[in-house]
């Protein structure tokens, strides 16, 4: 890690330019919230990639969120694998390709339909963005063998029509830009709590195609 960038930390609330390639390596600038903002929103052009999610409860809130596992896969931006694992048993599994949506519940597949013009993971990923506040530039530091740089924040926004605070840690990749690793510590409004810590793996073999009906 000798040769990332340390120093003190830095912050910053202004926006920037336009994205670059997922190729590019990354260097930390003096605006900490466009670093992860860019990051986030490389996302968005970053596939095939898969992400593991997982969710535990929280210290600091009456109502927790049950553990469980995420997986989510993207193919291509329209081409999305979800399967998520609960706890308490309640299993979710769902593949969108094209305005094509098909979810599973008890072992059924059924299909439906999605409005593609609505571009919901590239809005999603805006509204990451929105929620997090106060970034600030923590140091270089290497996450599951991956070289990286830490930024930290804070959660503050509005999501679903609910209210969302907490704290956050995200690790950007030195050799693409991209996040390899977030974990959050959060609260919904009298609401459920809980802890998410998201590992990004890029590349391979991923496909998405039409389950088996």
């Amino acid at each position: 890690m000798s040769r990332l960038k340390g120093g003190a930390e830095s912050s910053s609330n202004s926006s920037g330019n336009d994205t670059s390639k997922s190729a590019t390596a990354f260097s930390p600038s003096s605006d900490a919230s466009k670093d992860v903002r860019e990051a986030i929103a490389k996302l968005n052009t970053a596939y095939p990639y898969r992400l593991t999610e997982t969710v535990s409860a929280s210290s600091n809130s009456q109502t927790a969120m049950p553990d469980g596992t995420r997986v989510v896969e993207f193919a291509a931006a329209d081409r999305v694998h979800i399967k998520s694992t609960r706890k308490i048993g309640v299993d979710v599994e769902a593949i969108t390709i094209g305005d094509k949506h098909y979810w599973n519940s008890g072992g059924k597949w059924t299909e439906g339909s999605l409005d593609v013009a609505s571009n919901g993971g590239a809005e999603f990923a805006k509204k990451i963005g929105e929620m997090l506040k106060n970034i600030k530039y923590v140091g270089p530091e290497t996450v599951n063998g991956i070289d990286c740089y830490l930024y930290s924040c804070t959660i503050d926004g509005s999501m679903g029509g609910q209210n969302w605070t907490g704290t956050a840690r995200i690790w950007i990749g030195a050799a693409d830009g991209l996040p390899h690793q977030s974990d959050s510590d959060f609260k919904v409004t009298n609401s459920f709590g809980g802890k998410s810590h998201i590992v990004y793996e890029y590349g391979g073999n991923i496909k998405v195609e039409p389950p088996v009906m």
